[in-house]
C-alpha cells in the first residue's frame, strides 16, 4: 500500500471515529505523522515547535553545523530542493498561515533589515532595472489592459480624494506639482538625494488605496526609484518615519 492510499484510508477510519493510535496502528504510519498529515493545524503548531527548537540548537551549535555544511555543501542542497518539491503544498500552507499570524513581526523585521541594508538594496533595484529592461518592457506591453485599469481606477481614486478641497488647497496642490518639476534642487522625501529634474515624482505619502488625501499636506516629493519602490506602501513599511 502506498503512502497515498494509508491516508485515504486513515481519512475513511478517523472520520468513523477511530482514534489516531488506533488508525496509526492499522495503516501502518506513526502516530505523529498521521496527525501532521489529517490535520493542518497539528502540521503547523509541529512546525513551529520544530522552528523554535532548530533555532536553539543552531545558536548552541554554529560552529559544528558550519563545518558540516562546508563538507556537505551539494548534498544538502539536492535534499532541500528536493524536500521542498515533494512538499510544496505544505510549505505554502504554513507559509500562508505563518504570514498571517506574525504580519507585524514580518513587516518590523523588513523594516529593520532595510534600513541595515539600503545602500545595498537601492543598488540591487538599479541594476535589476537596468538588466531587465527589455523584460520589463515586454512586461508592460503584454499588460497594458491592466496597466489601462489600474490607471483608470488611480485617476478615480484621486478625484475622489480630492473632494471637498478648497480653492486654496487645490492652487497649493498645481505649485506642489509645479516646484516639483522646475525647481533646481529637490531631493527625495524617502532616500533624502537630490533628485535630476525629469526623474521627480509627487507622491501621496498615505496613498489613497489606504485612503489618503488628495491634498498638500499628504504630498511629497519622490525620485522615481523610491517611488516605484514604495508603491502602495506606507512610509514605515520601508523603512522611513514621517
Amino acid at each position: 500500500m502506498s503512502r497515498e492510499e494509508q491516508i485515504a484510508e486513515a481519512r475513511k477510519l478517523r472520520a468513523d471515529g477511530m482514534s489516531y493510535a488506533s488508525t496509526a496502528r492499522i495503516v501502518g504510519i506513526p502516530c505523529s505523522t498521521l496527525r501532521r498529515k489529517l490535520n493542518p493545524e497539528a502540521l503547523i503548531k509541529s512546525r513551529v515547535y520544530a522552528r523554535a527548537h532548530a533555532r536553539q540548537y543552531r545558536e548552541a551549535n554554529q560552529d559544528k553545523i558550519k563545518a558540516y555544511r562546508d563538507t556537505h555543501k551539494d548534498e544538502a542542497e539536492g535534499y532541500h530542493q528536493k524536500y521542498r518539491e515533494v512538499h510544496k503544498a505544505e510549505i505554502k500552507l504554513y507559509e500562508l498561515e505563518y504570514r498571517k499570524t506574525h504580519k507585524e513581526q514580518i513587516q518590523q523585521n523588513w523594516v529593520e533589515y532595510y534600513k541595515a541594508h539600503k545602500e545595498e538594496l537601492v543598488a540591487k533595484a538599479a541594476t535589476y532595472s537596468v538588466t531587465h529592461k527589455e523584460a520589463r518592457e515586454a512586461w508592460r506591453q503584454k499588460n497594458l489592459d491592466k496597466l489601462s485599469a489600474y490607471t483608470a481606477a488611480r485617476r478615480a481614486l484621486k478625484v475622489g480624494a480630492l473632494i471637498g478641497a478648497t480653492s486654496n488647497q487645490r492652487a497649493e496642490i498645481r505649485e506642489i506639482y509645479q516646484r516639483a518639476q522646475e525647481e533646481p534642487r529637490v531631493r527625495c522625501y524617502l532616500c533624502g538625494k537630490l533628485i535630476p529634474k525629469g526623474h521627480r515624482h509627487v507622491d501621496h505619502i498615505v496613498p489613497l488605496s489606504k485612503g489618503g488625501a488628495h491634498r498638500p499636506s499628504n504630498l511629497a516629493v519622490a525620485c522615481a526609484k523610491c517611488n516605484m519602490r514604495k508603491n502602495a506602501k506606507m512610509p514605515n513599511e520601508v523603512g522611513v518615519l514621517i
